[in-house]
Parts: structure tokens; C-alpha cells; sequence
């Protein structure tokens, strides 16, 4: 299992847009806002924006040392204020929304490449659910770590343990392909379901922007 920091904290959002005109228009000033007042905030490590395969929804992640540098450095912070009203955006509205922690993952032996595809699952749990969805990540490990073409998968839990997000990542198309029509992800995804109260929200994407904080110093 890769690590996880105890202190730390992750957000996504999931904004689903007018068309692609509108998406390209999202990625290119959420970039521009990103670099111009995030990556040198306290606290910051990395923000990334994914598109979807429809080419009009995308995925914002940002990664934080801790949730107290979240608020000082995002939610409370004036500069970020465009940001944040990503919602008012014309064209532009805001789905699920996100805030918790990452849980011990899984890497594979492509762990490192850079991603070709990139999927953003979002799974609504009955309480104290995600206990047991980590638990079947973690017995599935052994077959996943040795998966030809995965890179890794990264499982985020909210604070009350009903909203669970998993990140996995593949080096190729093929790699992907191959990972879908193994019998062993139908099953597990089978097991999940049980504790499941809403469809899940499955996003298959590519990255399209990614900005890490720059040292300070």
C-alpha cells in the first residue's frame, strides 16, 4: 500500500459545462487563476484538472498539507474569490462536491509513468460503509500491484465516511481496456454496490492541466 498523510486534505469538484467551448474556455482560466494565486500558498501541493470523455464535464482535485491550509490559503483568502464562485461561471455548473483525506493506495508496476487514463469514481455510502469499501480495495491489492500498465490507485474518504473517491490511473488506452474486462473489477464492483445509496458516478478523463506549489525559499 503507497502511504497517506494523516494531516492532509484533498478536494474535487465536478463541473459539467455548456459544450467543449465553454471546457476550454474553464481549463484555460482555472490554470491562469491556479498559477496566479494558489501554487505559492501556504500549504498547497498540487492542483489538477481532468476532462471527462464527453469533453464538456472535468474534474478539479487540489491537495492540501492540512484542511486549516485549505481555508487560509483557498476559502478564506480574497485573491481566490474567482475560484471559488467556479459555479457562476457562465456556462458552467457545479456537481458533487468533495473534502476529505487520502487512505493508504495501491501502486502498480507502471507506478511513475504519466497517466493516459485517469478515472475519478465517486461512490455515496451508507454510514460507516467506507470502512468496509477500503477493506475490499486492500484484499484486491496483491493482484493490482502486478496489473501490466497500472500506475496506481489513490481512495479518499470524507469526514463522515459516506462520500468515497477512488483515483485510478493507467499508462495506456490498452492498459485500460485490459482493466475493464477483468472479471475480477465486475465482482468487486458487485461487493461495492451492496453498501451503495445512489449510482455511482464513474468519470473516465485524461488529465489536462496540472500545477504543483512552487518552493518557497
Amino acid at each position: 500500500m503507497a502511504p497517506s498523510s494523516p494531516d492532509g486534505h484533498t478536494t474535487f469538484g465536478v463541473l459539467r459545462t455548456d459544450g467543449r467551448a465553454t471546457a476550454d474556455r474553464l481549463v484555460r482560466t482555472w490554470t491562469e487563476e491556479v498559477r496566479a494565486h494558489l501554487r505559492r500558498a501556504p500549504g498547497f501541493l498540487a492542483a489538477h484538472l481532468h476532462l471527462a470523455d464527453d469533453g464538456t464535464t472535468l474534474v478539479d482535485q487540489g491537495e492540501w498539507a492540512s484542511e486549516a491550509d485549505y481555508r487560509k490559503s483557498f476559502r478564506d483568502n480574497p485573491d481566490c474569490a474567482r475560484l471559488r464562485g467556479i459555479g457562476d461561471w457562465p456556462g458552467v455548473a457545479v456537481g458533487t462536491a468533495f473534502a476529505g483525506r487520502a487512505a493508504p493506495g495501491i501502486e502498480g508496476p507502471a507506478a511513475g509513468a504519466d497517466p493516459a487514463v485517469v478515472v475519478v469514481a465517486i461512490r455515496h455510502l451508507t454510514e460507516g460503509a467506507a470502512d468496509r469499501v477500503l477493506d475490499l480495495l486492500r484484499e484486491s491489492a496483491g493482484w493490482k500491484r502486478s496489473f501490466p500498465g497500472f500506475i496506481s490507485a489513490t481512495p479518499f474518504v470524507n469526514r463522515d465516511g459516506t462520500l468515497f473517491v477512488n483515483h485510478p490511473k493507467w499508462d495506456s488506452e490498452t492498459a485500460y481496456a485490459a482493466w475493464v474486462r477483468d472479471p475480477r473489477i465486475t465482482e468487486g464492483q458487485g461487493a461495492i454496490a451492496h453498501w451503495e445509496t445512489a449510482p455511482p458516478e464513474y468519470l473516465r478523463c485524461t488529465v489536462v492541466s496540472g500545477i504543483t506549489a512552487e518552493p518557497t525559499g
